[in-house]
Parts: structure tokens; C-alpha cells; sequence
């Protein structure tokens, strides 16, 4: 079947605006509004392509003079979304659509990152120097090793690092893509590449440095990227498939993503194909919930995780055991200070943290101190002992 064509919904037909190279109409049956228009598809005779990855909210149809150009669609996972068209600010659709337990641990998170990193938000989106973009994806990048080395599993995003490097950056600037940035001082700890279409923002990859995981930087983030999207006249924001945590408490609505295929059914020879193609996707993803529920799913996962293990990270997660106790004061010299920045000492910074987030206390009042195998976190309220345990 090579003369069927493969082509992908996001880098084919949305990224390059090229609806109407494979439909005479398309319209966003979520939030309104035409997205493309022409007379007919004639030019697809004896043609057959399959669409990979339509979202279910984009109506599609195709007219030609002889009516032999046809679709069939098939549905394969779900995907979720967030339709902000009905919220002119951040509040309302805090209040409207998330519980009032979840907002005071959101409001609890931000003003706690914001007290104890102060940390600065920026998103780029029509312009970003080579330099600055070069660090954000290098940083998404061991991000990314570090959160799946942790949870010893694995993402094919890593697969594509490469490409969605080399082509986010002109995206950027042309206004096709956007980047949002948490940053430390200068550092990313938390980073949401999006592409943007029209009035729907598509929510791509995310980030964050797990060593400010007591913050729940990716609520925070997506928190502020929501806002922005409401402040320049967003309607829609695609969180793409999966069934994670953050998706289910943000989400208001769900779809599926389908695959469309689209053939000459005057031309026999494609008809067949297509129509065998057809029955062996259909029968492929009718199976999907039934391997899943015999937890097929999580063997093969199981596999692709060991065949990828190398591909995580150049270097495995040491764990440590962290005793911490408050204390009144303690002594030390001068030289007794460590700086945590340094390569030596990264296997405290999630510790160190959570000091700050549980004790109110600014990250920049607070000296650290390394005495024998104990670690001494003084700040302005609080003074913690460490003593850490290598697993």
C-alpha cells in the first residue's frame, strides 16, 4: 500500500496552513468559525492518503464535480481541551471551572514560588534570539531525561527532539509557535512549547525541573499560559491525547483524534486497498481497550522502556536519604559555606527546595553550610540539619 500517501494533521496540513490540499471545507465545530473553503477536490483523482492525528472537533468535507472522492474516518485515542472562548480573564475561569480546593492549593503553590524564588515568566512568541533558544531546548531536553530516569519510564518525544528543534525556532518568529518560560533567575525550570493556529493554542511539550517538584511547577505554568492565551483572544487550547492528572483537573471537554482516509473510489485497485486498510485499523483500535484492560499495554511498555533505558540519561539518578531536624543554632566558619549551584552538590537542590517551601523562607536569605557528612540550611526564620544517606 505505498501509494497511499501518510501525511500528519499538526505538521502538514496545520503547521503549513494547507487545508486545501486535501478538503473543500473545514470548520472548528467546538468554538465556531470557518477555517477553510474551495470549490472542490478534483485534483485528487486517483489519488489515496491517510490523515494521521485529526482532532474529532475539525469537520471536514470534500466536494468534487463526479462525487467519487470519498472519507471514511476512524477514531483512535481521546484527546482533551480546554475551550476558553466564554472567559475574557484568568479568574473566571478559575472559579467556573476548577473546585475551590483546587484553586487554594494552586493560589498556595504560586504565592509560595513567588515568595520563595521569585522567579520571572516570559513567552516568546514572534521573536527569540538563537542563543536563548538554543539554552530553553537544551534545558527541555535534560528536563525531559531526568523526570523519565526518575520515574523509569520513557517518552517517544525524545525521538523527535531533533526535529522539533530544527524547525520550532522559524516557527517562533513567524508566529506559528510559541514558548513558555518559568525562569530561576536565568535558569528554565519549567518550559511549555506550543504551536499556535488561529484563535487554538496546541499545548505540545512539557517541562520542569524536578528538583522544584514541592512547587507543582506544571500547574503554575499552565496556569500562566492559560491567562495568556485569554489576554490575545484564544479560544481553544489542545492538550493533546493522554489521560494524565493535570489534563482531567484543567480539561471541560474531550474528543478523539481520527484518521482520515481519503481515496478515488472510482479507481478499484484504490477502493480495495483502502477498503482493507480500513478493516484492519478498525479492528486494530476496537482492540486497543480490550489489550488494555488485560494490561497488554503496560508489558509493552515494559519493553519499550528497557530497549530505551540507555536513551534517558548519560548518567543514572543517585538517590539519597535526607534526615532533617530544626535546631536553634549551630557553629561554623566561614569556609564551612557551600554553593549549591555547584555540580558537586545538584543532589541536595530538591531538598534544599523543600526547605524553602515548607519554611516561608526566601531563597536568597538562606546560607548553606557543609560540616562532616551534615548539611545546615540557615535561613531567616529557620535553621535545618541535614544529614544525608547515599541509597
Amino acid at each position: 500500500m505505498e501509494f497511499i500517501r501518510k501525511i500528519d494533521f499538526g505538521l502538514d496540513v496545520l503547521e503549513k496552513n494547507d487545508f486545501k490540499s486535501y478538503y473543500s471545507y473545514v470548520f472548528n465545530d467546538e468554538i465556531g468559525g470557518l477555517i477553510s473553503k474551495s470549490q472542490n477536490n478534483d485534483f485528487l483523482k486517483n489519488k489515496a492518503f491517510i490523515i494521521n492525528e485529526v482532532p474529532s472537533y475539525i469537520k471536514t468535507k470534500i466536494n468534487n464535480s463526479s462525487d467519487t472522492i470519498k472519507i471514511k474516518t476512524i477514531n483512535t485515542y481521546s484527546g482533551s481541551f480546554i475551550n476558553i472562548s466564554k472567559y475574557n480573564n484568568i479568574d473566571l475561569y478559575l472559579k467556573k471551572e476548577i473546585s475551590s480546593q483546587r484553586r487554594s492549593t494552586l493560589n498556595r503553590c504560586q504565592k509560595r514560588l513567588d515568595l520563595c524564588i521569585n522567579p520571572s515568566y516570559k513567552i516568546f512568541y514572534g521573536d527569540i534570539s538563537r542563543t536563548e533558544y538554543n539554552k530553553i531546548f537544551n534545558d527541555y531536553k535534560l528536563m525531559l531525561k531526568r523526570r523519565l530516569a526518575q520515574k523509569n519510564s520513557y517518552w517517544e518525544e525524545l525521538e523527535f527532539w531533533e526535529e522539533r528543534y530544527a524547525r520550532t525556532y522559524d516557527l517562533i518568529n513567524e508566529k506559528k509557535a510559541s514558548i513558555f518560560v518559568i525562569y530561576d533567575s536565568d535558569k528554565p525550570i519549567s518550559i511549555y512549547i506550543n504551536s499556535n493556529f488561529n484563535d487554538i493554542l496546541y499545548i505540545e511539550v512539557i517541562a520542569y525541573d524536578i528538583d522544584y517538584s514541592k512547587f507543582k511547577l506544571g500547574f503554575s505554568a499552565l496556569v500562566k499560559v492559560i491567562e495568556w492565551a485569554i489576554l490575545n483572544n484564544y479560544k481553544l487550547i489542545d492538550m493533546s491525547k493522554g489521560d494524565f492528572y493535570y489534563k482531567e483537573r484543567f480539561r471541560n471537554g474531550t474528543y478523539y483524534f481520527q484518521k482520515h482516509l481519503i481515496y478515488d473510489n472510482s479507481n478499484l485497485s484504490i477502493k480495495l486497498n483502502i477498503f482493507i486498510l480500513f478493516l484492519k485499523l478498525k479492528a486494530m483500535y476496537n482492540l486497543l481497550p480490550i489489550l488494555k484492560k488485560l494490561k497488554i499495554n503496560k508489558i509493552y511498555r515494559s519493553y519499550i522502556i528497557r530497549k530505551n533505558k540507555n536513551k534517558l540519561s548519560t548518567n543514572t539518578l543517585e538517590n539519597y536519604s535526607f534526615s532533617k531536624e530544626k535546631i536553634d543554632s549551630f557553629n561554623f566558619v566561614k569556609s564551612d559555606k557551600i554553593n549549591i549551584e555547584e555540580a558537586k552538590y545538584s543532589f541536595l537542590k530538591e531538598e534544599f527546595h523543600n526547605y524553602l517551601f515548607l519554611n516561608f523562607e526566601k531563597k536568597t536569605d538562606v546560607d548553606i553550610y557543609k560540616i562532616n557528612d551534615a548539611i545546615f540550611f540557615k535561613g531567616q526564620k529557620t535553621i535545618q540539619k541535614t544529614t544525608v544517606t547515599k541509597l
